[in-house]
């Protein structure tokens, strides 16, 4: 009986200096193991949080990158607007500034349906078609994806386009229309008419503005999230490896300690079974 516990011992300390862990199966440490089984599924959670991060990171900066084009567009066409009220234009400067308008609409048109990693950033949750059709009509839905970047914890990483340039309800700025008009105003000239539009682009800047610092909170959460997960990250598999990894000089000598005894008890037992006969032992 001896000789087995410590060929076992043998055995599982041979195997540990082989493997490098400590515990390769639940009978080796049922406590340890479920520390051990505990940590790893902390560790693989972490893992994908952080995947989750990075992906979040590229939808909201290119989201952000969008949001900040489009607001320099509206400004320049705000600055078009304003050059319109001048009385003294011919009729051909007001079609130069109205042609200009109309390819800052269509410049916005193509910010607003961006599309990266094969989906439309401002569609809500219908992100393989255009948010934005040819009829300058929003046919994306009111839904924003969330990631989970910590434990309970979810980051809103895309906006619908409606937030920023208008689903064509009372509660948003329609951004196209408001473009489509000022056009239509500068072309023939009514000045009543372009003031209305530019108060109108007042609107549908602040509205570009504001979805765009909603996207900032979300960036500002999201950063606070990977501080947390690059910290664990580094302290969850530092607790996993204190757990689980052998110790190589105490498993050196448990392993040169085992084998010394186990030769010690062959040799006695030798002995003790030198000449030895049935009659002997009756």
């Amino acid at each position: 009986a001896r000789i087995q516990r410590l060929r076992s011992r043998q055995t599982m300390t041979a195997e540990q200096l082989s493997s490098g862990k400590r515990i390769n199966r639940p009978s080796d440490d049922p406590m340890g193991s479920l520390k051990v089984s505990t940590f790893t599924t902390e560790k693989r959670n972490y893992e994908q949080f952080q995947r989750n991060m990075d992906a979040g990171t590229h939808l909201l900066n290119t989201s952000d990158n969008v949001l900040s084009e489009a607001t320099n567009t509206l400004l320049r066409t705000k600055e078009l607007a304003i050059q319109s009220l001048n009385s003294s234009l011919l009729p051909a400067d007001r079609d130069g500034l109205a042609n200009e308008v109309a390819s800052l609409r269509d410049h916005i048109r193509s910010l607003a349906n961006t599309r990266t990693n094969n989906r439309y950033i401002f569609g809500g949750f219908q992100s393989t078609t255009q948010p934005y059709d040819v009829a300058l009509g929003f046919v994306g839905d009111s839904n924003a994806t969330e990631y989970e970047v910590g434990q309970g914890q979810r980051v809103r990483v895309t906006t619908n386009g409606g937030e920023a340039f208008g689903d064509g309800t009372p509660n948003t700025v329609d951004v196209f229309n408001n473009l489509l008009q000022l056009e239509v105003a500068i072309r023939a000239g009514f000045e009543g008419d372009m003031q209305d539009q530019l108060e109108t682009l007042e609107s549908s800047v602040e509205q570009v503005i504001q979805t765009r610092q909603g996207l900032g909170i979300e960036i500002g959460r999201l950063e606070g999230a990977r501080a947390v997960t690059t910290m664990m990250q580094e302290k969850v598999p530092e607790a996993l490896s204190e757990l689980q990894d052998t110790d190589f000089a105490e498993a050196v000598a448990e392993l040169k300690l085992v084998e010394t005894s186990l030769e010690a008890t062959l040799a006695t037992s030798s002995r003790m079974m030198s000449g030895a006969s049935l009659l002997d032992f009756l």
